[in-house]
């Protein structure tokens, strides 16, 4: 390598030589200048230098577009979840304001019960006899005899009331006792209530019901086994009422 360069060196220096004596003359200058030379020729490149420092942090880029709206297939639904628990209940609205009133209705129809219409009986015993056990207990005297025969209200035969119009009924009794009596208020055969009562002496009990009646039902009072109701001769009063609330 060293030889190829002095070889192109010396190659140099003579053409240098040729061009100068080729040269037209040129007047001196008489200063302490001296003449300027030829270009040189390029040296050999350096070797690369060291790293430079970090540069500083360059500003922020502007924001990249959305993957969001690129549209995509629609996948198969999925299957669904168990329900959630329940919310805790919310508080309670406001009171809304007031509604307009509505329409008014149609007027409706008249009433098909009669008040022309009544039925009733009010009895007591009159007999001396105690009653007989699960029969229909005797009432045989008007509580108000001194009504009109038409203000006397439905008979009561043997003990037995019998509807004539049907309706809504209410019976009550109050019956008088030693020690101990026991009731059974009957529709037909059907005992509809029991009555019980006891005492250390003397008692009264009383008892009421309502009840719905067709035309032709029986109601009537049954003393059963244990009972000790007082008759007539002891001063007490046994009684039994019924009257028609309304028409059905």
């Amino acid at each position: 390598m060293a030889t190829c360069w002095l070889k192109w060196g010396i190659s140099t220096m003579v053409m240098a030589s040729i061009l100068v004596s080729l040269a037209p003359p040129v007047a001196m200058d008489t200063s302490c200048k001296a003449m300027s030379g030829y270009p040189g020729v390029p040296g050999i490149p350096g070797s690369h230098g060291a790293d430079g420092k970090e540069g500083a942090k360059g500003e922020k880029g502007e924001p990249g577009e959305s993957g969001w709206g690129v549209k995509v297939l629609k996948g198969e639904p999925g299957e669904a979840g168990p329900p959630g628990r329940s919310g805790l209940p919310g508080d309670p609205g406001r009171v809304g304001p007031q509604g307009p009133p509505g329409l008014t209705g149609e007027r409706g129809s008249g009433s098909f019960i009669s008040t022309n219409v009544s039925s009733y009986f009010s009895y007591k015993r009159n007999t001396f006899q105690p009653p007989t056990k699960n029969a229909a207990m005797h009432f045989d005297g008007h509580i108000m005899p001194d009504l009109e025969r038409g203000q006397q209200g439905d008979s009561f035969d043997d003990g037995v009331f019998r509807c004539s119009i049907r309706g809504m009924y209410f019976f009550t009794y109050h019956v008088s006792a030693k020690n101990q009596v026991c009731l059974n208020l009957k529709k037909g055969t059907e005992t509809k209530l029991g009555f019980c009562d006891s005492s250390s002496g003397f008692l009264v009990t009383s008892g009421s019901v309502v009840m719905e009646l067709k035309v032709g039902d029986e109601v009537s009072l049954h003393p059963t086994e244990s009972n000790s109701v007082i008759t007539k001769d002891e001063l007490a009063d046994n009684t039994f009422t019924g009257l028609l609330l309304f028409r059905t």
